[in-house]
């Protein structure tokens, strides 16, 4: 079963105007950012063209592949209706929880949940290091798969580590697989790099290249471990308007593990980003991309 971490109602609310009022309407308007040079292709094969057969199907006339207008696409991961698909995207840029999204849409909360984790592997999934966070071996190749995601860390050796990166004004998350949670440790506790706690979380202070490194801890990491050395880090200096930003919406989210944690900062990435502009367009965009294979 997929597990999605909710937010608390402190942040602030806004009302939301309807985007569609059919499901005909929403239908169409998916359907442009799936096909947006209105030809429809084969999922499979990529030949244009494909011949229309009963109850909306279609069918390649080269690799016979029968498909619909929706195949293999985020958005057919659920069986969410457009309509509802284009509430919840408009509930999500808004920052409502997973139960009040629930409620706007008029959808039980475990389909929230489900759907909600959806939209955030359609975002992660746009960034470059998609396949080292999604494909075998990787934090979120079990959500990927609809599997129950096992405790056992990846690679069968350590917690994943991330290294934040600003630049004019915009923030970069990669996942650093050089760095382990040990690593971190050992820099804080011979090398004098400034750690700081804040529940499972871990964010240290600049190191090489990026403003910070940041990892979600679990019960088998010894905190205990942690050396506190002088001075601020960086993230910590109001100089730092991402961590500022990410830091009272990563308290919010319940159930946060490491596993999941490359979807709430990835997503807490985009809003930052794009904090002066409406998220609906960019998240239908996401939701209509093509959900990634990966060997």
């Amino acid at each position: 079963m997929l597990q999605a971490a909710c937010i608390d109602n402190t942040l602030p609310r806004v009302a939301l105007a309807p985007l569609s009022q059919t499901e005909d309407e929403a239908r169409e308007a998916l359907l442009a950012l799936c096909w947006p040079d209105g030809t429809k292709r084969c999922p499979r094969c990529g030949t244009g063209g494909p011949y229309q057969l009963a109850g909306g199907r279609l069918r390649c006339g080269n690799c016979r592949y029968t498909f619909h207008d929706f195949t293999g696409r985020w958005l057919n991961e659920t069986g969410l209706s457009p309509l509802k698909w284009l509430r919840l995207a408009q509930a999500f840029a808004a920052e409502l929880s997973t139960r009040e999204a629930a409620a706007q849409v008029g959808i039980s909360y475990n389909t929230a949940f489900k759907a909600l984790t959806v939209l955030r592997l359609a975002i992660l999934a746009q960034g470059a290091d998609a396949r080292q966070l999604m494909g075998p071996g990787a934090p979120l190749f079990p959500i990927l798969q609809g599997a129950r995601a096992e405790e056992d860390h990846p690679y069968g050796t350590s917690l994943p580590v991330y290294g934040l990166l600003s630049r004019s004004q915009h923030i970069f998350v990669d996942l650093l697989p050089e760095i382990t949670a040990e690593s971190v440790l050992h820099f804080n506790h011979n090398f004098h790099l400034r750690v700081v706690r804040h529940g499972s979380i871990l964010i240290t202070d600049r190191y090489k290249t990026y403003d910070s490194l940041i990892l979600c801890g679990d019960e088998s990491l010894p905190y205990h471990y942690l050396l506190r050395h002088p001075g601020q880090i960086y993230a910590e200096s109001g100089a730092y308007s991402f961590w500022d930003y990410t830091q009272p919406r990563l308290r919010q989210f319940k159930g946060l593990s490491w596993r999941r944690f490359p979807l709430y900062l990835k997503e807490l990435a985009m809003r930052y980003n794009m904090r002066q502009k409406d998220l609906t367009p960019s998240l239908l965009a996401a939701l209509c991309s093509f959900v990634p294979k990966f060997a």
